[in-house]
């Protein structure tokens, strides 16, 4: 198997959907002879942020000199990246080499009549081959889809687990109340520390029921502009080269696990911290383009609280600026919820369809925006949408809506 084919086969693979469960998996995992017993976990859950505590993390471990393995999921900027070691994606002779193990595994499965592993599972367990390998000393691992049915829950052994924000997405799965959702996320705690910062009333009544609950402080932002933030925790100082005034919890969680493991007895100090934390660039989250007169900006934003953040930090940092967006999203996500708060500081959308069978049709993005505007158009590429959008008065452009129309949109923007 090469490179081509593996990815191939994982496509073909995703075509069946999702599955949550922990028995299939399991199984999996032991006929591979139990990987994940070899390594020691950091599990985060949450709605938004999971990406950005695990890119703090990954590297304020790396700054102290352990080595590390990180599982991310979906991977944005290309398909080795799900499968970080010391921050560096897979490479593709490793990435043909631990699908064909998995893929020849699953096809035993199927001759033996049993149930088969979802796309997910098979990635999570290319991750845990791998990271054993590579004689990890931690493993970080991102949570697919809520938390208690999630393929990476299978882990009972954590060092500590980790929970971002909570808020509404894929109700459908997760619950349509916050608690439910809380419930959900929750469930990863197992003999270990929870590690959050407190929110809301109804889902805090749900992490107050952690043996060991440990809350963040409340950082102190001294100062951000467009090149980054400087911000005071447990009375340090910290910069960050990431925008977002949200980062500043993120980063939070990510100092307060790093404190939890050094009073465990890891070799983690303030310093080593502050220098993994300024080293941290999280792809596509508030990530900025300069390009000429015109600044680009790339963000993850997909769900109606993510779009909320997005619109303070944009009205916050680029008032002054005439906003075009390059917008596009999938069917199951809530494309009102989303437009209610960035179509309110929009001067200008170019609908597009992400590239995927979940993509909205641009003709019904385009609807869809001219509740806001009537300075709308559609295009049928993001590489049309970006000349378009470059050649306007708008002197910033958003490319937002979908992770999946990030990488080709990045890879247009760097060409210009």
């Amino acid at each position: 198997m090469i490179y081509s084919q593996a990815v191939e086969y994982i496509s073909g693979v995703e075509k069946f959907g999702i599955k949550l469960g922990l028995g299939t998996v399991k199984i999996l995992l032991a006929r591979l002879g139990n990987p994940q017993n070899c390594l020691k976990f950091l599990h985060i859950a949450g709605t938004n942020g999971k990406g950005s505590v695990s890119c703090f993390l990954t590297n304020i471990l790396l700054a102290s000199g352990y080595k590390v393995g990180t599982f991310n999921s979906p991977s944005v900027f290309g398909y080795n990246e799900r499968y970080l070691f010391n921050n560096s994606p897979m490479s593709n002779d490793d990435v043909a080499k631990y699908i064909a193990i998995i893929a020849n595994e699953r096809e035993k499965m199927a001759q033996e009549g049993l149930d088969l592993p979802s796309a997910f599972e098979l990635e999570f367990a290319v991750a845990m081959l791998y990271f054993k390998d590579k004689a990890c000393d931690f493993a970080i691992l991102e949570c697919g889809l809520g938390g208690r049915l999630d393929a990476t829950n299978v882990i009972d052994r954590k060092e500590l687990a980790i929970i971002t924000s909570i808020s509404y997405d894929h109700t459908a799965i997760l619950g349509d109340t916050l608690s439910d959702i809380a419930k959900e996320k929750f469930a990863i705690v197992k003999n270990c520390p929870l590690i959050t910062y407190r929110q809301c009333d109804e889902v805090m009544r749900v992490f107050n029921k952690a043996k060991d609950l440990i809350l963040c402080d409340e950082p102190t932002l001294v100062k951000s502009d467009a090149n980054g933030q400087i911000m005071l925790y447990k009375g340090d100082e910290y910069r960050l080269n990431q925008l977002g005034r949200y980062q500043l919890v993120n980063c939070s969680l990510a100092i307060q696990s790093a404190l939890y493991l050094a009073q465990k007895g890891y070799n983690l100090t303030i310093d080593t911290i502050k220098i993994g934390v300024e080293n941290s660039i999280w792809k596509g989250r508030l990530q900025k383009i300069n390009k000429g007169k015109k600044i680009f900006l790339l963000d993850g934003a997909h769900n109606p609280d993510g779009a909320k953040v997005l619109s303070q930090e944009l009205t916050a940092m680029f008032s002054d600026m005439k906003k075009c967006f390059i917008f596009g999203m999938f069917k199951d996500k809530d494309i009102d919820g989303v437009l209610q708060s960035i179509g309110a500081i929009a001067d200008r959308f170019i609908a597009i369809k992400p590239p995927s069978a979940r993509g909205l049709e641009e003709d019904k993005t385009y609807t869809k925006c001219l509740a806001y505007t009537n300075n709308c158009e559609k295009s049928e590429s993001i590489s049309t949408a970006i000349a378009k959008a470059f050649a306007s008065d708008c002197n910033l452009i958003v490319v937002c809506g979908s992770l999946s129309i990030l990488s080709p949109a990045y890879d247009v923007i760097t060409k210009l």
